[in-house]
This record gives structure tokens, sequence and C-alpha cells, in this order.
């Protein structure tokens, strides 16, 4: 049983066709993707999650994303942990700075719905970046 303490909200969106493809940092083919800003109301270690049917992975930037240098301005990412997949990443965020979420899939060539759960001491608004 999972326990959440801190104010819990949800974002909804959809890779389609339509989305973004990259490489991904050492990825094989195309992954779609969403580029989400993050702006927080209060300092504080926010976490994301993911329950979805699709298996997303994640990557969280400072100030920017450049899909030609995924790994530039990189903060953390999604990762292995005894052999299985956790979407989770988490980081401590500091309001008055630019932080951007990258949403792709650990598969590529994957679309599909997805929900996040963020979990927090407040309230934070992100806002889908489409370029």
């Amino acid at each position: 049983m999972k326990f959440l303490l801190g104010l819990q909200r949800t974002y909804n969106s959809e890779l389609t066709k339509e989305s973004s493809v990259y490489p991904r940092i050492c990825g094989k083919g195309n992954y779609h993707y969403e580029i989400i800003e993050i702006n927080v109301e209060q300092n504080g270690s926010y976490t994301f999650d993911s329950n979805n049917t699709i298996e997303l992975y994640g990557y969280i930037y400072n100030n920017d994303f450049d899909p030609s240098y995924p790994n530039k301005n990189l903060i953390t990412q999604s990762s292995f942990s005894c052999g299985r997949y956790y979407f989770q990443l988490g980081s401590y965020f500091e309001i008055n700075k630019i932080y951007i979420l990258v949403v792709t899939t650990f598969e590529p060539n994957i679309r599909g719905s997805f929900t996040l759960f963020i979990i927090g001491p407040n309230n934070m608004t992100l806002n889908r970046i489409s370029k």
C-alpha cells in the first residue's frame, strides 16, 4: 500500500502521431515526447509518478530542453531498480526558477494517453510547451 504525503495533483495528456519525436538519451528509434514547464508556488521536494497502460520515461531539466542535446541541463531521470522499471522521479524545486519535465515512452514508437501524479508541499503549475 502506498501512502502519499503532501498535496497531490494530476496532469493528463496524450502522445499522438503528431507529437514530436527524438532518439532520447542512448535510445534507438523514435520516441514521442511532450515538454512541460514546471512552476512551483513553494520551495520543496516534489515527486512525479505514473500508473498507465503505456510505460513512460521522464526527465527533469533546468531552464530548457534541447532534443538535439538531451544531456544538457539534465537534473534527473526515471530509472531501473532491481530489474524493475519506475517512472517515478523527483527533485527539489525552487520558486522563480524554470524547470522542464519531458515525458516520453520507455519503448520507441509508442503513443497513447497518460496521467501523471504530482506529490509535493504545495500546488505547481504545469504548462505544455508546443515545439
